[in-house]
């Protein structure tokens, strides 16, 4: 952005202040000359020659003259000077409202020297600064939400085992009951675990120190481990899940665990929200030197708002209709292990279809 320096700048208009001054002060002097030629002829020719035969008057006369152009030069300097004092003071009202918390103030790029450089900085700075407040006013909204979502997703069922087990513990002779009291309080306890496995994996897998312990693995028969451990929740749904390999052998270098643990969220989610399509299809494909591995399922449309936030870390799709419980976090880990395996993500969805898409560099 920058083609001369402020200080080339200050040197021309110096110069050219100058300049100005010395047009303006011999016209000053010659239009004096002329004024008093025209009104006293007799006066113009006595001062023409006390000027051509005194020192003294000469020397005034030279003293006036520089004494003019001296006003003028440091008059028309000042005014040149001031476009840069008023973009400066302009600049420095900026920085104090930026310190002040307003970050929507902007400075109009009037120069192409350092200061315009400065204003230019100045401008993305405001809205860096803006962009990560508005991030944290979102991930304190994010963290509000989860807070909320996870204090309700632990409180009930832990009332539920609570109250279970106050009627097991006044007692009953009824058999089947009791079974029933304890089926129920373990099914509890187990939503209530996998609540908190879930909370503590998510911190788990961002914590900075985390080592991946990375292997060769198979993609078609890690899948295919994975999808069999949900053969029952497909059974109870009445789904289906087919596994369409166009790729044959492809393998990646990656933690087993951290990744089946991706791919078990995906499909978990696609039981969970989308059981009215029947089916899950997990195709397995290669593009240039990457396994791409897709979830299709068949299940209800996710709007565009919500997919730009689906990865999000706490952020969980609400419907009113919907008394499924869940931390919102189950996606927002899949895309930081996909982040620590140098892979991507990406979700589509329409009323045909939603489907996730992961890529991974191959070995």
């Amino acid at each position: 952005m920058r083609s001369r320096s402020i200080k080339y700048n200050i040197i021309i208009n110096l110069f050219f202040s100058g300049v100005q001054a010395f047009a303006i002060t011999m016209l000053i002097f010659i239009s004096g000359f002329g004024i008093l030629h025209i009104l006293s002829y007799d006066l113009y020719v006595s001062f023409a020659i006390a000027y051509n035969n005194s020192r003294i008057v000469g020397t005034i006369c030279t003293l006036v003259i520089f004494f003019i152009f001296i006003c003028l030069a440091c008059s028309i300097f000042i005014k040149k000077m001031n476009k840069i004092t008023d973009y400066i003071e302009e600049i420095s009202r900026v920085l104090n409202l930026l310190a002040e918390g307003n970050m929507e103030v902007t400075i109009p790029i009037r120069r192409k020297d350092e200061l315009g450089t400065l204003a230019s900085d100045v401008n993305k700075m405001a809205y860096d600064l803006n962009e990560l407040m508005k991030k944290e006013r979102q991930w304190e909204n994010q963290k509000n939400n989860l807070i909320t979502n996870l204090s309700h997703d632990l409180r009930t069922p832990l009332t539920s085992i609570l109250g279970f087990l106050e009627l097991i513990g006044k007692g009953t002779n009824n058999n089947e009951k009791l079974k029933h009291y304890c089926n129920i309080s373990l099914e509890k306890a187990k939503k209530l675990k996998s609540s908190i496995d879930q909370l503590f994996e998510f911190a788990k897998i961002n914590n900075m120190d985390l080592k991946l312990n990375k292997t060769e693995i198979g993609i078609e028969e890690l899948i295919e481990q994975v999808t069999m451990g949900f053969i029952p929740s497909f059974e109870d749904n009445n789904m289906e899940y087919r596994i369409i390999s166009k790729s044959k052998g492809l393998k990646v270098n990656a933690d087993p665990i951290l990744l089946a643990r991706a791919f078990e969220n995906i499909i978990s989610n696609s039981v969970k929200y989308a059981s009215e399509g029947k089916y899950l299809d997990i195709i397995i494909d290669k593009e240039n030197d990457n396994a791409i591995i897709k979830f299709v399922n068949y299940g209800e449309e996710i709007k565009q708002e919500d997919l730009a936030n689906l990865f999000n870390k706490f952020y969980r799709v609400e419907k009113s209709c919907d008394k499924r419980e869940g931390t919102g976090l189950g996606l927002a880990i899949v895309k930081t292990v996909m982040e620590l395996h140098s892979g991507e993500i990406n979700i589509s969805s329409s009323k045909e279809k939603t489907q996730f898409e992961f890529k991974l560099p191959i070995c």
